[in-house]
């Protein structure tokens, strides 16, 4: 169970075995041992230490995140299934070319749902053929790299094709991180929620977030995070596009409702099916910690 609070002022405390959510509708309650993650998406929130306390205990994990919906901070468990050994296999494969491997099977990933995403919006699309053509060249592209530049370049021209696709679909002036309008908004806030749940498992995989394969290491950067996520990335850009309408920006950030719609979406989205994408991430981060080690 995930927890979203996004309203200023929200109070959150524990009591016997339950959490308690209090704010302007009143007081909701739920059993500590449901929780997975508690999504703090505004400021003006108050939790109690007892509450932290309580959540850390069950195994829960609390984020924080600022306007643009980066996580400025994960409160979890000390990893249990960290290891001097697998970090050094880690740190090996950064740099004997395995881990670039891994990273271009994330890239196709992610190319590959963004192709799923164009054909899903075919009807919409005046210049679908086009769009599938250059994703195609990507992906024969990517498929022929060698070095993470060539990588890179790949991704790049995916990029361009998909996001033009995206801007005839959403109405957008095109992809910028640093966008104020309500679907770039929307975006970033997406991506926070997938970092975070990127982050949290390969902490729990004993992985080191910070050393990855592709993304540039720079300070405070959590590289590995980054690379990981490309591939699920499609699947927020999806629900998005979807709830673009609902999206609203004061003064270049989402209101408190947005940020809420936006982080209900991506997760519904990442719970429904037989095969969830979060259970999925999971999966994935601890495959990988067992892979660099063979």
């Amino acid at each position: 169970m995930q927890i979203l609070v996004a309203t200023y002022g929200t109070r959150i405390r524990a009591r016997r075995g339950l959490l308690l959510v209090e704010g302007r509708g009143g007081v909701k309650e739920y059993p500590l041992h449901d929780i997975d993650e508690v999504f703090l998406l505004t400021g003006g929130i108050s939790i109690t230490t007892r509450a932290l306390r309580a959540l850390l205990r069950a195994g829960a994990v609390v984020a924080v995140f600022d306007g643009r919906g980066e996580p400025l901070g994960v409160f979890m468990r000390p990893v249990g299934d960290a290891t001097g050994a697998k970090r050094r296999c880690q740190y090996q494969a950064a740099v004997d070319g395995r881990g670039l491997e891994m990273a271009k099977r994330w890239v196709w990933l992610k190319m590959r749902g963004q192709l799923k995403n164009v054909r899903a919006w075919r009807r919409r699309l005046e210049r679908y053929r086009e769009y599938v053509e250059a994703l195609g060249k990507a992906q024969e592209a990517l498929a022929r790299a060698g070095t993470a530049r060539q990588v890179l370049e790949a991704e790049a021209a995916a990029a361009e094709a998909y996001w033009s696709a995206y801007r005839e679909v959403t109405g957008f002036p095109g992809r910028d991180q640093d966008g104020e309008d309500p679907v770039n908004a929307g975006l970033n806030y997406g991506y926070g929620v997938l970092k975070t749940l990127c982050f949290k498992s390969l902490l729990l995989a004993g992985l080191d977030p910070y050393v990855g394969f592709l993304h540039t290491d720079k300070s405070g950067r959590p590289s590995l995070v980054l690379d990981f996520m490309e591939q699920w990335r499609p699947r927020v850009d999806a629900v998005v596009a979807r709830v673009r309408g609902e999206l609203e920006v004061r003064d270049g950030l989402l209101t408190h409702k947005s940020r809420l719609a936006v982080a209900a979406a991506v997760l519904q989205e990442f719970s429904a099916g037989k095969r969830p994408v979060a259970a999925e991430i999971h999966r994935e981060a601890r495959a990988l910690a067992r892979s660099l080690c063979t």
